[in-house]
């Protein structure tokens, strides 16, 4: 899946952000198209997606402890599932 499609041959194209260019917003950016050997400019948006879920813990429930992906597992720690609260109080071996 490409990025843009040129605005003059319409091939797909991949933008290059090489060293961050072309990430900054309410500035236009150049990209050079290798099929039709054109220039064109482009904007960029960036957007932001939240997915809500249920936290119980935060009403009065219970946490969810769940033992992180840790290696060594001296180094592991729990943490809550649902709202994602560490633990590094507790031992490895309590759970």
């Amino acid at each position: 899946m490409s990025d843009v499609n040129c605005p003059y041959c319409n091939k797909e194209q991949d933008i290059n952000n090489d060293d961050g260019y072309g990430y900054e917003e309410d500035k236009i950016h150049n990209q050079y198209c290798s099929n039709c050997e054109k220039t064109f400019a482009y904007t960029t948006s960036i957007s932001f997606y939240y997915y809500p879920h249920k936290a119980d813990c935060l009403n009065d429930g219970e946490h969810k402890w769940k033992l992180s992906n840790t290696y060594p597992k001296k180094y592991a720690y729990y943490y809550c599932e649902d709202c994602g609260e560490e633990d590094r109080t507790r031992k490895v071996e309590e759970i």
